[in-house]
């Protein structure tokens, strides 16, 4: 039998009825539309949730039911507006878009809702609407960030970084696996600039002050993506992939499923 999609868009209403359980999992991927750098297109890390979080559903779906929503396309790039070509969004409709997402989820049968993120200027503001969501329905929510999840195995792919920053080696190898069409490598020298986290020496303290990315590069990219490669970026993603999908299908990755799994 052919394996259905597991693209929530692909399907139609009685398919999604009948996988509205509290057993199948629904990735929400949220990202942004921003600036990256003069090489890579705005749409950059909706591309590549939506390529990360597809790869791994395909993975998921051998052993559960899983689903993907369409990506949540603005999020919080308040730090990109003044190098240009981004959208933001303040942190009281963030929350509410995806309140509404998840409470659709709610009312037809879902329960485990994973929200991947795959922008850096999410991550707090994801894990404050986890807490208040949760408390609000009870459901089964998780966010993380996809390269955070294979942290290790992503860094052991690159050459000049320690994990994937912005525009850089990795998500300018992944772009050029997906769209590379969208790449001008062209440009590549003119965005080049290096990350402090990535030299030796750097004692990073934990301490945290808002910087607009205008004052860390002047190209707005951070890494350097003039060792980039399609191949890389099938990599890359492979693995980002596998690393997300080892989490969803971990009981101890899922509230109430960690509990018993302890007991």
């Amino acid at each position: 039998m052919e394996q259905r999609s597991v693209l929530w868009s692909d399907l139609r209403w009685p398919e999604l009825k009948e996988l509205a359980t509290p057993e199948t999992i629904v990735i929400v991927p949220v990202a942004s539309i921003e600036q990256h750098g003069p090489h890579l297109p705005v749409i950059t890390d909706t591309m590549l949730a939506r390529e990360v979080a597809k790869c791994a559903a395909e993975i998921v779906i051998e052993k559960t039911p899983v689903l993907v929503t369409e990506c949540i396309w603005t999020g919080l790039s308040e730090h990109h507006m003044m190098i240009g070509g981004t959208f933001t969004l303040d942190f009281t409709t963030f929350l509410a878009v995806i309140r509404g997402v998840v409470q659709s989820l709610q009312r037809q049968g879902f329960e485990r809702v994973f929200l991947m993120n795959a922008h850096g200027g999410n991550i707090a503001a994801l894990q404050t609407v986890v807490e208040e969501l949760t408390r609000e329905f009870g459901m089964r929510l998780v966010t993380a960030t996809y390269w955070t999840l294979g942290a290790r195995a992503l860094g052991a792919h690159l050459e000049r970084q320690k994990g994937i920053r912005h525009a850089c080696e990795a998500e300018t190898s992944m772009m050029m696996a997906i769209a590379p069409d969208l790449v001008d490598p062209g440009r590549f020298d003119e965005a080049a600039c290096p990350d402090p986290r990535d030299e030796a020496d750097v004692d990073m303290d934990g301490s945290y002050r808002w910087i607009s990315f205008a004052d860390k590069t002047p190209s707005g990219a951070l890494g350097d993506p003039r060792v980039s490669s399609a191949d890389k970026g099938r990599l890359l993603l492979d693995t980002a992939a596998r690393s997300v999908a080892a989490k969803l299908l971990d009981p101890t990755f899922w509230p109430g499923d960690r509990q018993r799994a302890e007991v």
